[in-house]
């Protein structure tokens, strides 16, 4: 529509404010009150475009005859959006539906006018990321009326950043309620709709089993980007491979006890996941005064992940996964070369230091699935020295066992392996994300041959010797050689299991689950790859623990 347009004989078109698959939102004059509204057209742009018929009037109509079905279903699913909205009239954080009716062959809503910016547009604008107590105390308002919806039956299913509005007086207001369906209607298939890293695994699902928890996903991933500046990864990824760095990683002032009650909200199992927005609430309450915990805000978080791809990536990349939980802590006391606070003299230091010893440098390639995130993807990797990493003498941040890889080459002798070392290569490097996160990779990799074609390649810290992975590779044709080998060094990595958790890991070799499933009990995870003419075996840390061990 063109600004000066009249529709109802009531709303003045002064401008559009913005244009989305399926509407377009306009700044409006309701000439009965005198006051600025928003007025959202149903417009489908890919079914629908304008016609002007003969009295004159620009009409929406279907683009072929074969498109008046969807058209007319979405249009009713418009104006239910409407009627929903109106429902949630006396929720304060909501914005308020004022009127809703059909006219030029579409249909239109008329709500109250926020003067304001989305938190989008206010996260762009901030130098630093927010606190998680800055985060919380400004959704938490929001939380509240996240907790009335629900009451009603009703989920919201798109909240983002997108979707929440800034007034002027530091009011936040939940807007576009047209994903939101009545959650208690089980027996039917919602549709599905997805905001990339906002998003929850049932979402991506036609039966997904949705609640207020689809909502609490939601939320909390907008605090991780709140409190980050990096948008979550999408669900659909972190299921096939999680790579969702703990805030820490990203410097966040957060406490351990917040990054706990945070990362369950971020459960990509919605039974592992707070039920209810009350739930999550009552535990961010239950935390001790912030004001008291400073110190603790200042403490490294014990173990970060690797940010960088390396060779097991790819050869991780094929075969089926299985997973085995963590019943061991890292010290919380110990120090990882580039968990340092971004406001700190240590952070500043530790980056000089690095650029000025680096011997080449490269700029990563900007993610395509987070093409939009100014951030998320763009980064620069620096390579050191063994000697300067050794000097510097802070281990790397990645996900490590308790042992080391001299540990494990001794209890595979002491078993009768002929542990002859072959080759050895080393990595140093930092990757220095674009918003400031730091991601530390100094591995060592050394290659033994056990027998014939069988070979066990160990890959620790260059600081310290601490395990971060063993993965052994054979020819296809002399598979089941590998069996025993397999067998000792998952009772190697099992040391402090209990007596039953060690029972269970006698057959393992024989026993492996046919599909990716997550099983409580255990601290590494096993994967089976092969290329054309090699098996390979991968033990590695389970990262998916870090976040989830407290509540399993």
């Amino acid at each position: 529509m063109e600004k000066g347009m009249v529709l109802k004989n009531r709303y003045y078109i002064r401008k559009i404010l913005g244009i989305g698959g399926f509407g377009i939102t306009y700044l409006a004059e309701d000439r009965n009150l005198g006051q600025n509204i928003v007025i959202k057209e149903y417009y489908p742009r890919e079914i629908a475009g304008r016609m002007m018929e003969e009295d004159g009037v620009m009409n929406v109509i279907p683009r072929e005859r074969n498109d008046r079905r969807r058209f007319l279903k979405g249009k009713k699913d418009f104006l239910a959006e409407a009627r929903r909205m109106s429902k949630l009239f006396d929720i304060p954080e909501v914005v308020k539906i004022l009127d809703w009716f059909e006219e030029n062959g579409t249909a239109y809503l008329a709500m109250e006018y926020i003067r304001g910016i989305n938190l989008d547009d206010y996260l762009q604008n901030q130098d630093v990321p927010l606190s998680f107590q800055q985060a919380w105390k400004m959704l938490e308002p929001v939380a509240e009326a996240l907790e009335k919806i629900h009451k009603m039956g009703i989920i919201h299913r798109d909240l983002n950043p997108g979707n929440l509005m800034i007034e002027e007086n530091g009011t936040v207001k939940i807007i576009d309620f047209g994903s939101a369906r009545p959650y208690l209607e089980t027996e039917k298939t919602m549709t599905i709709l997805i905001k990339k890293g906002y998003a929850p695994p049932e979402q991506y699902v036609k039966k997904g089993k949705q609640g207020p928890w689809t909502d609490i996903y939601a939320l909390c991933a907008t605090i991780y980007e709140m409190i980050t500046g990096v948008r979550p990864e999408p669900s659909i990824q972190r299921i096939e491979k999680d790579e969702l760095y703990l805030p820490s990683a990203y410097g966040a002032e957060i406490l351990p006890e917040e990054e706990e009650i945070l990362c369950r909200g971020l459960e990509l199992n919605y039974k592992q996941r707070f039920r209810k927005i009350s739930d999550l609430s009552n535990s961010v309450k239950n935390i001790a005064d912030p004001s008291k915990e400073a110190e603790k805000r200042k403490r490294t978080r014990w173990i970060l992940p690797l940010g960088i791809v390396s060779i097991i990536a790819m050869i991780c990349a094929a075969g089926g996964a299985f997973f085995f939980w963590n019943t061991a802590e890292e010290s919380q006391n110990a120090i990882y070369a580039g968990d340092y606070g971004r406001q700190t003299e240590r952070y500043k230091e530790y980056l000089e230091f690095v650029k000025s010893r680096a011997v080449s440098t490269k700029k990563s390639e900007k993610d395509e699935e987070y093409e939009t995130d100014p951030y998320r993807g763009l980064s620069t990797i620096y390579f050191l020295k063994s000697e300067d990493v050794k000097e510097w003498g802070d281990p790397c941040n990645r996900f490590r066992f308790e042992m080391t890889g001299d540990e494990y080459i001794q209890w595979m002798k002491k078993k009768g392996y002929d542990m002859k070392k072959v080759e050895q290569n080393e990595r140093n490097a930092v990757q220095v994300e674009e918003y400031g996160a730091i991601y530390t990779n100094f591995s060592k990799e050394i290659r033994y041959k056990v027998k014939n074609d069988l070979y066990v390649n160990v890959v620790s810290d260059t600081v310290n010797d601490d395990l971060f992975e063993i993965f052994i590779e054979l020819p296809k044709n002399q598979k089941g050689e590998d069996k025993n080998l397999i067998q000792e060094t998952a009772e190697f990595l099992a040391q402090d299991f209990s007596t039953k958790e060690r029972e269970n890991l006698k057959n393992l070799y024989d026993e492996m689950p046919e599909n990716d499933q997550i099983d409580p009990g255990f601290h590494f995870w096993l994967r089976e790859g092969e290329s054309e003419e090699t098996i390979y075996w991968t033990f590695r840390v389970d990262r998916w623990n870090y976040c989830t061990d407290t509540y399993s």
